[in-house]
């Protein structure tokens, strides 16, 4: 009789297996093209940003470093004004419609003119445009349209690397996407496929994940630009009079090359 037992509830435990339901799929994981849509989706929304940082510039010639304000509008207007330690200001950059204003009140000289890459790199990195440069800052990229022309995996399987390339097979952009997602970092060589641009994102505690810390280096000419945001706001109501320095009594105004 016990035997009997034994084997009628192996009997119903087998039949009850049967009838368990069979184990849910492995969960997909997104295709490369679906987070790069994703990273972009995220960015179409930002037309604009304000936020308090620290900004270190070393650049041949001239470098500075202190706290201050950054207001951009995309596509390509930019202010930034540097002070140091004690409020006093160091150096204000501005350029809006191709003209670029760059003011050194120790200097008491307000130098303008139109936006050449040589006026640019007042402030901005050598080899980046200054529509570039505002993307960078707001965290928006990749720089190529359309899909990479390879994907790898990145170090110990984490995170992807993208890579676009020019007509001609040399790179022209990588960029390195965390688990999540977010862009760790990129290099972007151009047209020429010479020369690339390093940038690292790092801090995603901003808005939207904003990356809140920047930096941007170049290795010819030999120049770096740091930039860690404080307050971030998004798409805050600038207009063209945000992006205008203003004339201190008794500064000397000086054209900038052309």
């Amino acid at each position: 009789m016990k035997c009997l037992a034994v084997l009628a509830c192996l009997a119903v435990a087998v039949a009850s297996c049967r009838t368990l339901p069979p184990p849910p799929p492995p969960p997909t994981l997104a295709s490369p093209a679906e987070i790069l849509a994703a990273l972009r989706a995220r960015q179409e929304g930002v037309k604009g940003f304000q936020a308090k940082a620290r900004l270190t510039a070393i650049a041949p010639g001239r470098s500075y470093s202190g706290s201050g304000v950054v207001k951009a509008l995309l596509p390509a207007s930019l202010r930034v004004e540097v002070v140091d330690l004690f409020g006093r200001s160091l150096m204000s950059f501005a350029c809006h419609e191709d003209r670029v204003e760059v003011l050194f009140p120790r200097e008491g000289k307000l130098f303008t003119g139109p936006a050449t890459p040589a006026n640019l790199a007042a402030f901005i990195p050598p080899g980046l445009t200054l529509s570039q440069c505002v993307k960078l800052l707001a965290g928006n990229v990749p720089f190529s349209p359309g899909g990479p022309s390879a994907v790898q995996e990145g170090e110990g399987g984490r995170g992807l690397i993208m890579s676009w390339d020019n007509p001609n097979g040399s790179p022209r952009e990588r960029l390195w996407l965390a688990e999540g997602g977010q862009p760790q970092r990129q290099e972007w060589f151009g047209n020429d496929g010479k020369n690339p641009v390093h940038t690292e994102f790092a801090d995603f505690s901003g808005p939207g994940g904003r990356p809140k810390q920047v930096k941007v280096k170049t290795a010819n000419p030999e120049a770096e630009l740091r930039v860690a945001f404080g307050d971030l706001l998004l798409n805050p109501p600038l207009t063209p009079a945000d992006f205008t320095l203003p004339r201190p009594a008794g500064v000397i105004e000086a054209p900038l090359s052309p």
